[in-house]
């Protein structure tokens, strides 16, 4: 699955899943687009093949419904000119510092040079360390500030295409929860990026440090110095000796001796000869490009490689249980749900409002059955019941707030449930009775409801707490679908 794909993918879940109440993807588009898929891939083709098939269908169809959609599509990862305005602001900042470095003197001991050489000298320790040490474990604060960098410039462009639909919430919404997903799951691909762009403008901040010596060197009369209050003229011919050695041995210069480098502390009044630049030009410029240009060239082609990669292979997680969900219509599995009231009679709107959570937050069409009610006590006999089960593939167990939960009846009815049946078991309490009649008293409603959650985490279950009566299906299906994903099989 390649960048686009899984931007189409990630758009559509998000109008698929971010705001179900407000059906910004239509029954009749989702099954379409699955049927399209299943004649592209077929049910036997590649999981992440039939996602991207999928996705790609209903993007159509989001296209039509909002022309901002369309644009997002169209976008490109990655523009040329973002690579040339890196190079520009590279040769910007090498020449302000060639022009403000000094006149038409070169001192020996602080060209603008030697600050770059030693900044990118500092920033490959840093590498080495993260790559080789126990530093890769940990976030450097200068990885965290290029992830940041990432996140702000990936994150840029959808929060001002969301403004675009701010007058209609449930597509702003919808497109809010794209970006902040897309950020989050495009973050290694936009870091990759931004160090490819570093390093460019590093090596272009060099090479114009090098273009602008020779070209000063070219039209004025470049002449050398140096001057020290603390070093020593034998010292500073050693600390030049071992810092240009490599220039040194490249360009096989001879470095002048000890009497010549005195000389050179005041130049005035040596001729043009004596004191000219152009050999030490040569040296800096070759220390430049052996440590930082070749090497930062060399880092951003493997920046440009990764990013290569990362495109063509997009590290997107088809864990979910949306995806899930999906995967099962491409094999032709269905979902079958069993719903079990316990002590409670489900009427008829509550049991309809059940089914629509239940069959938004499961997305593959599941097929759902009402058990009817065992009553308080009757967990000793579920052979009722327990037939009704052999083609569940989930149980949705239903409690009443009203009561207090007590485990010689409800705990023996779950445990008699997972005994029985070894598949997922979802445990619903409908509140809205209690609610109702507590209205005035709120902090009873939080006190049951921490009651009920010990409870089933005693059992090592996780609860859900739902307002059939007058349920916010958003919130409810949200809830319901996060605790799909972390259900096993006991």
């Amino acid at each position: 699955m390649n960048e686009h794909d899984a931007l189409q993918v990630m758009l559509v879940k998000s109008f698929e899943t971010g705001a179900a109440d407000d059906a910004l993807l239509a029954d009749a588009e989702r099954h379409e687009a699955t049927r399209s898929a299943l004649e592209t891939v077929g049910p036997r083709g590649a999981p992440d093949a039939f996602i991207a098939a999928r996705a790609s269908a209903a993007s159509r169809g989001l296209a039509q419904l909002l022309p901002v959609v369309q644009r997002m599509l169209e976008r490109q990862g990655w523009h040329t000119s973002w690579l040339a305005l890196a190079i520009g602001i590279g040769l910007l900042v090498g020449i302000t510092a060639d022009l403000f470095g000094g006149g038409r003197q070169l001192n020996l001991l602080a060209p603008p040079a030697w600050l770059v050489i030693l900044w990118n000298l500092g920033v490959y320790t840093v590498l080495c360390t993260r790559l080789f040490g126990g530093g890769s474990r940990k976030t450097s604060p200068r990885a965290g500030w290029r992830q940041s960098a990432a996140s702000i410039l990936s994150d840029f462009r959808f929060r001002r295409w969301q403004k675009l639909t701010a007058s209609s919430p449930p597509h702003s919404r919808a497109l809010a929860d794209f970006g902040t997903a897309w950020t989050r799951a495009s973050l290694p691909l936009a870091t990759a990026r931004l160090v490819t762009l570093l390093h460019t403008a590093s090596a272009a901040v060099a090479i114009a440090l090098i273009g602008g010596m020779y070209l000063r060197g070219l039209v004025f009369e470049y002449r050398v110095e140096w001057g020290s209050t603390f070093l020593t003229t034998q010292s500073v011919h050693a600390l030049l000796s071992f810092l240009l050695a490599p220039a040194l041995w490249l360009s096989g210069i001879q470095l002048p001796d000890v009497a010549q480098m005195e000389a050179l502390r005041n130049a005035a009044g040596l001729d043009r000869a004596q004191a000219t630049a152009a050999p030490w030009i040569h040296l800096y410029a070759i220390m430049l490009a052996i440590t930082v240009v070749l090497p930062r060239m060399l880092l951003a082609c493997c920046s440009a490689w990764q990013v290569r990669r990362l495109s063509a292979h997009f590290p997107l997680s088809l864990d979910e249980q949306y995806y899930r969900s999906l995967l099962r219509a491409q094999r032709g599995d269905s979902t079958q749900l069993q719903v079990l009231p316990y002590a409670l009679a489900l009427a008829t709107d509550t049991q309809q409002n059940l089914a629509k959570i239940l069959e938004l937050a499961f997305d593959n069409a599941p097929q759902i059955a009402f058990s009817q009610t065992t009553p308080l006590g009757g967990e000793d006999d579920l052979t009722d019941v327990l037939e009704s089960l052999a083609h569940a593939t989930h149980i949705v167990a239903v409690f009443d707030m009203t009561a207090t939960p007590e485990a010689e009846y409800h705990g023996a009815f779950l445990r008699a449930l997972t005994a029985a049946a070894q598949v997922p078991v979802l445990i619903v309490v409908n509140e809205s009775g209690f609610a109702s009649r507590f209205k005035a008293y709120p902090q009873r409603l939080a006190e049951r409801r921490e009651t009920w959650t010990v409870f089933t985490r005693s059992m090592h279950k996780s609860v859900l707490f739902f307002d059939l009566a007058t349920p916010q299906l958003a919130d409810c299906i949200r809830e319901l679908k996060s605790s799909i994903d972390t259900l096993t099989a006991p």
